[in-house]
């Protein structure tokens, strides 16, 4: 009984914390790494994402699909956490939980909230690969 308990416990704890990323190609944010992905001129995608967030949540499955379908292998993911990383979102102006910026280097190429079709997720990435 009482290990069915932990048991039960454990996965309770697991669907309300959600994963640990929103993505399986997400990465913690971390300034000095966002900074050298830039210096390299990757394509990057910033994720500003919330373990409560059901839009989050979404945008995080549609990403994994499009990295399953092996669309862009290249791009660096970095996901900011809304709750916990206050003064990243700030630097990036994000507005609230389920913000994606994607950069080129350096310049940023595009931003969305709350987008969550996997056509405009992807239109939105593939801005760090248009010249």
């Amino acid at each position: 009984m009482r290990s069915s308990l932990l048991a039960a416990a454990l996965v309770l704890a697991t669907v309300v914390a959600g994963p640990a990323f929103a993505s399986e190609r997400g990465q913690p944010y971390s300034d000095a790494d966002f900074k050298a992905a830039q210096k390299n001129g990757e394509p990057i995608l910033v994720d500003v994402t919330a373990s409560w967030c059901p839009t989050c949540k979404r945008q995080g499955e549609v990403l994994s699909g499009l990295f399953e379908q092996g669309r862009f292998e290249d791009l660096t993911v970095f996901e900011v956490n809304y709750d916990d990383q206050k003064e990243a979102v700030r630097a990036f102006r994000a507005p609230r939980q389920s913000t994606l910026v994607v950069y080129r280097g350096e310049e940023e190429t595009g931003r969305a909230v709350a987008i969550t079709t996997e056509d405009d997720i992807a239109e939105l990435i593939e801005t760090a690969y248009s010249e």
